[in-house]
């Protein structure tokens, strides 16, 4: 492991499941950070989810988790949360999703970091925050999706069931987030010197992703409805059906919808007034939208990307992740990469989208098994093989192998 990205020389230390935090580490790592993950005996809970699995791997862990060291502590011993205590000693950064509060109780919280590391970063993600009638409840995406006006906002129409949209929203998003605090966090402690805790909670993250949603509220004061495949605001913006698919495209402003008419080869439609402006398009737009589906349907969705091209209007066509990663655009950026992973081989995973002019951004290897890098992390710690053996023989920690010297 290790690269020369603009986080290196940067020590990780992760307590985390599921998610949110532990994308936020593979980010980082990317980066060029030294990730630690510390995991329970039992292991990160998403390692047994799913059902998908190769050689008793889950598919789902090696998609969060890639670049990171692997270490198994038991912190219900005493030595477990000694032996983590060493660890933040020597971390730059602290990533923790348990609930509020769990951290205090086992000794590892913020003021007790701090205490053996002033310069600690210590970000705390959880669900809800700190509101008390919430700290004890479990929140996942799809429930914070739910909680946070999402669902309520995807579907076909009004009369409509609310759709949990096909990507984890809040835990991505949430993951960026932290991502963008840590780096500034670090940035500042070369100013003063010292560290600081960070808190993040998905519940706040879908407020900050209302975006456009939130101005539509403002001006009405009412719940905005589903639009399906339209946009709210904007006519024509939507999904129309070709021959044989699906392709988005519309007239993002009132100076692009005479060319779009001219591209489809429905110039007849710039004439008439009730579609002239966008205002006047968002109150005919079930009539426009009825036009407009009999006209895309004519041909396929190849045939209709070449002719807007051509004619440089908005529009892209609808994949799905097949087709997404296997295009050349996808290819040509280089976002998905191979790693080695010490079980399967070589897997695909994805690499974190940022490039820099001088430093490199890479993924340093695959996800870790459980407890693959416990020898190297504790004698990394300054523990000798009979120490660690002890620790083993106890319970304290476990490993996945003995590294072979």
């Amino acid at each position: 492991m290790g690269n020369n990205g603009p986080l290196s020389g940067v020590k990780v230390l992760e307590f985390t499941h599921w998610l949110s935090a532990p994308y936020c580490g593979n980010i980082l790592s990317d980066l060029g950070a030294e990730v630690i993950k510390v995991e329970s005996p039992s292991g990160d809970q998403v390692r047994k989810t799913g059902s998908y699995y190769k050689d008793g791997e889950s598919y789902l862990y090696l998609v969060y988790n890639h670049g990171k060291k692997g270490l198994v502590l038991d912190l219900k011993k005493e030595k477990g949360i000694q032996i983590a205590l060493d660890l933040i000693k020597k971390s730059d950064v602290l990533i923790e999703n348990f609930r509020p509060g769990k951290m205090d109780k086992l000794g590892l919280g913020y003021e007790q970091a701090r205490k053996n590391n002033e310069k600690i970063i210590y970000c705390s993600i959880s669900a809800f925050g700190n509101t008390p009638e919430y700290i004890d409840r479990p929140g996942m995406d799809p429930i914070i999706q739910g909680m946070g006006a999402a669902m309520s906002m995807t579907a076909n129409d009004e009369n409509s069931p609310p759709l949990l949209p096909g990507v984890p929203i809040a835990d991505n998003s949430t993951a960026m987030m932290a991502f963008g605090a840590i780096s500034a966090a670090l940035y500042e402690r070369e100013k003063s010197g010292i560290g600081q805790k960070i808190d993040l909670n998905l519940i706040d993250m879908m407020v900050f992703n209302l975006s456009t949603r939130f101005g539509q509220y403002l001006a009405t004061g009412e719940n905005p409805t589903p639009m399906g495949n339209q946009h709210s605001q904007v006519v024509p913006y939507q999904a129309f059906s070709t021959k044989n698919g699906w392709i988005m495209a519309g007239a993002q402003a009132d100076h692009a919808w005479e060319p779009f008419c001219r591209a489809i080869k429905r110039e007849d439609l710039i004439s008439i007034e009730k579609f002239s402006t966008n205002q006047k398009r968002v109150v005919h737009r079930e009539e426009l939208t009825n036009l407009l589906n009999t006209v895309f349907k004519d041909r396929t969705t190849e045939e209709w990307c070449e002719t807007l091209e051509q004619n440089n209007i908005l529009h892209g066509p609808i994949w799905g992740i097949h087709e997404l990663i296997n295009s050349d655009l996808i290819k040509d950026h280089e976002v998905i990469v191979e790693a080695k992973h010490s079980k399967i081989g070589n897997i695909p995973v994805i690499k974190s989208p940022i490039s820099y002019s001088r430093t490199k951004v890479e993924v340093q290897s695959a996800a870790n098994l459980l407890g693959e890098h416990t020898y190297q992390v504790l004698e990394e710690l300054g523990y000798s093989d009979q120490e660690i053996d002890d620790l083993l023989n106890h319970g304290v920690v476990s490993a996945s192998e003995r590294p072979v010297v």
